[in-house]
């Protein structure tokens, strides 16, 4: 390890923002988003010097667009006890996670077929057309008045 980046967030939403932009803007590895009581959340991210302060740098300013930072730090040159004590806490949270994949097998779809009876459609009734009804109007025949 060259250097180790540090960044503690408030809530789990800040967490998982800040360590997106971290990761999308400098080649690091995200070691280990540590969860702490109270809803405190470390992210831990490694690689070369340059990057990690670049990561760490983008993470915070998310963290402090959502007002939810509450530290951040850059270790360049770690110690060798210190890289121990970091992998062994990243060592210890893998080894509590389980490795197992549950196999799900597929059951037997039933299918229900129901029969579908045609119907067919009635006759549709005719009503007059306009034309229809202005030709019995004109065969009509119009009572004659008389006027002087």
């Amino acid at each position: 390890m060259e250097a180790l980046g540090l960044v503690e967030i408030k809530g789990f939403l800040g967490a998982v923002a800040a360590a997106d932009a971290a990761l999308k803007t400098a080649d690091v590895v995200l070691l280990n988003a540590e969860v702490i009581k109270g809803g405190q959340t470390t992210i831990q991210l490694t690689g070369d010097v340059a990057a990690v302060k670049v990561a760490v740098d983008s993470a915070t300013a998310v963290a402090e667009n959502l007002n939810c930072l509450l530290s951040s730090h850059v270790i360049p040159r770690m110690a060798d006890d210190t890289a121990k004590m970091v992998m062994e806490s990243v060592k210890k949270k893998q080894a509590s996670k389980p490795n197992k994949v549950k196999e799900i097998k597929p059951e037997p779809v039933k299918e229900e077929v129901t029969e579908v009876k045609e119907v067919k459609p009635e006759p549709a009734k005719t009503e007059k057309k306009n034309s229809d009804v202005k030709k019995e109007k004109n065969t009509k025949k119009k009572p004659k008045t008389n006027k002087k």
